[in-house]
């Protein structure tokens, strides 16, 4: 029973230590916005400073993109798929207006080469053509694979058909 208690007056004791030397939680006044003031420690404030020097301080350090492959801009035997009604709603790029079905628009997948807001190309093997604005993200499509409206699908194939392949595509 004494080896408790000795137990728990020690973590008792740990606690009004721990209590009493913290630093003050310096609270915004409800008017406030942002941050108020610097209240990080300075030994808190030391583990969010940098510790690797930039290139500028050490120019004979090359700077370099690790981990990425180069984006090519041009995709051949891709293929499209279409989507429509509410699957349009709340596009992911930033600022993107909602596409309707006749919107010359197409989503692309995490790992396309191209990004939000790109103009691309869609060509395929009869001669047909048509360029489409990247507003929304596919998240079932690999990186060969562009998902576009009923619109732009309609200038390669009827709907009826789902999908189209040998398609080739490239940023304009």
């Amino acid at each position: 029973m004494q080896t408790k208690l000795t137990l728990l007056l020690g973590v008792a004791l740990a606690l009004l230590i721990t209590l009493t030397s913290a630093e003050k939680l310096i609270l915004p006044s409800p008017e406030h916005i942002g941050t108020p003031e610097p209240h990080l420690s300075d030994t808190l404030a030391s583990f969010a400073s940098p510790r690797i020097p930039e290139s500028a301080e050490q120019p004979h350090i090359e700077k370099r993109r690790h981990h990425t492959k180069p984006r090519s801009r041009t995709i051949s035997n891709g293929k499209i798929t279409y989507y429509f009604g509410n699957q349009l709603l709340n596009p992911a790029c930033p600022g993107a207006p909602t596409p309707h079905d006749g919107s010359m628009t197409a989503a692309i997948s995490f790992d396309s080469p191209f990004q939000c807001g790109d103009k691309i190309k869609i060509s395929d093997s009869k001669g047909k053509h048509t360029t489409v604005t990247v507003v929304d993200r596919c998240a079932g499509c690999t990186y060969n694979w562009i998902d576009v409206t009923k619109g732009v699908f309609k200038v390669f194939s009827d709907l009826d058909a789902g999908v189209l392949r040998d398609v080739s595509f490239s940023k304009q």
